[in-house]
């Protein structure tokens, strides 16, 4: 194939899945973001940086316009990118509320492109398609953007893919191009959310090890440990501090109540295997389903067989990282969906760190990644990727694509209506506007628990004669002088 047709036939499937994405982007175009369970804290966070940086403050660890003027070291223990990103759009002229929703908008499409791509080198073309819609339509994906509205979680969950497709590109193929795709990428991850940096970094590792036993000889094992080790040393001054400073502030509280303790957040394979149902818009407090799709997960079976049952007979390094790749894919789902039910009690209970996570359903957005690319794996190869067979297998390997997507795409439309409908918002924001929400909602310092107060806050405030400051645009004075002593100085 020419250079130009290759480039004419990419430039149409990425198309495709843009197009393909419809369904699931267009409950976030528009001016008004879906009510959500933590919408508010991201429009409001970013409303705080964005008078942040009008004071010409472009990243702090204390972010001074929180707690009423007083301040929180909230970018010492959060991630910053997606709040960056949405900042960029914000500052760029678009209204807060549609730059938080397309947020979510470039999450779904970049899961879809981070997946084919993946799909794409692992299985061939047709599988790259279907695991892309596959992923961009997880139940999991929607839930974020329109139930619960976690913006650095749709976004990491994006990055996914994109790491894990980079580094099996710099494992095999080496040179200076994939080592700084590797790097950038997996340093992006852990600049945008700690929880998913947490429970990805042992899935990459563990991936990369497979790759260095199939392809023992071309395995490039120097620049893959190298960008690995590049990527947590420039993001040490993220997540170093968290670490180390943990202790100075009331961290404890994301697991003090019922709702994030981990113990009350399990599931049942039930739920997991969940057939599609409709949202109940009726509901005042709609539940949170959490699930897998049942439609991915039988694709994902039938993927497995198919494509073991294919490479039954290949001896060479192709069909070795095949085989070794389903077996892998298909154990890292499983782990996962054991780790989000009671079963795995004992290791919620003893492994370090792993409290953090708050929600053993998180493992489900995680194992929708293999599930996707296992449910792309059950297409047949295309005609340019696997010898000519007879007529109508040919045509059964062109038809199953529009087939697969197709289910897949139904079985998601019932997720894709906002349970709690839609939320006005200011489109520009101010810092008033933020001390306003936190003496109405009482969440001070934007943040459902205060876990960024220092531990030795005993009171928290309950507002401050910073915010008449704030809101006149005088010069915000932290110091009260007149509180000084006679013959006192500074």
């Amino acid at each position: 194939m020419t250079g130009r047709r290759a480039a004419i036939r990419r430039l149409g499937e990425w198309t495709a899945l843009l197009l393909l994405c419809g369904v699931a982007m267009a409950p976030l175009l528009r001016l008004q973001s879906p009510c959500t369970h933590d919408g508010s804290l991201h429009y409001y966070r970013v409303a705080a940086m964005r008078h942040a940086l009008g004071e010409g403050v472009l990243f702090s660890r204390w972010l001074s316009g929180l707690a009423f003027g007083y301040g929180q070291p909230f970018f010492n223990f959060r991630e910053p990118l997606s709040y960056y990103f949405t900042l960029a759009m914000h500052l760029a002229g678009l209204s807060l509320p549609l730059a938080l929703n397309l947020v979510y908008v470039a999450s779904i499409v970049g899961s879809a492109i981070g997946a084919y791509l993946l799909a794409r080198d692992l299985f061939g073309r047709a599988a790259g398609i279907a695991a892309g819609i596959a992923y961009a339509y997880a139940p999991y994906q929607l839930l974020d953007a329109l139930a619960r509205g976690n913006a650095p979680e749709s976004v990491a969950l994006a990055l996914l893919p994109f790491t894990l497709w980079a580094f099996r590109r710099l494992a095999l193929q080496g040179g200076r191009r994939w080592f700084l795709t590797s790097t950038g990428l997996l340093a992006a991850l852990y600049l945008d959310h700690n929880i998913s940096s947490l429970l990805f970094t042992p899935l990459l590792l563990a991936y990369l090890a497979l790759l260095a036993v199939v392809h023992r000889r071309r395995f490039h094992w120097l620049q893959v440990a190298l960008a690995v080790a590049l990527a947590l040393g420039a993001t040490a001054f993220l997540w170093l501090p968290a670490l180390a400073e943990k202790d100075t502030v009331q961290l404890y509280l994301t697991r003090a109540t019922r709702n994030n303790d981990y113990h009350y957040n399990f599931l049942g394979l039930a739920e997991i295997l969940a057939p599609p149902a409709p949202a109940d818009t009726s509901l005042m407090n709609p539940p949170l389903r959490v699930t897998l799709g049942l439609v991915p997960v039988l694709l994902a079976a039938l993927g497995l067989l198919a494509g073991l049952w294919r490479t039954r007979r290949s001896v060479d390094g192709t069909g070795r990282e095949r085989r070794a790749t389903l077996l892998f894919l298909a154990l890292a789902a499983a782990a996962m969906v054991i780790l989000s039910t009671r079963a795995s009690l004992a290791l919620w209970e003893r492994v370090p760190l792993l409290p953090f996570v708050q929600f053993p359903w998180r493992l489900i957005g995680r194992a929708a990644l293999p599930v996707s690319l296992l449910a792309g794996a059950a297409l047949p190869p295309t005609s340019a990727e696997s010898p000519r067979g007879p007529g109508p297998a040919r045509l059964a390997a062109l038809l199953s694509t529009p087939v697969v997507v197709g289910a897949l795409v139904l079985a998601a439309i019932p997720a894709t209506y906002p349970p709690l409908e839609y939320c006005t918002a200011a489109p520009y924001p101010t810092i008033s506007d933020v001390h306003r929400f936190e003496h109405e909602s009482r969440l001070v310092g934007v943040d459902p628990v205060g876990a960024y107060f220092p531990v030795w806050v005993q009171e928290r405030p309950d507002g401050s004669p910073l915010e008449e400051l704030y809101a006149t645009g005088e010069p915000v004075a932290r110091f009260d002088a007149s509180a000084l002593p006679d013959h006192a100085s500074i």
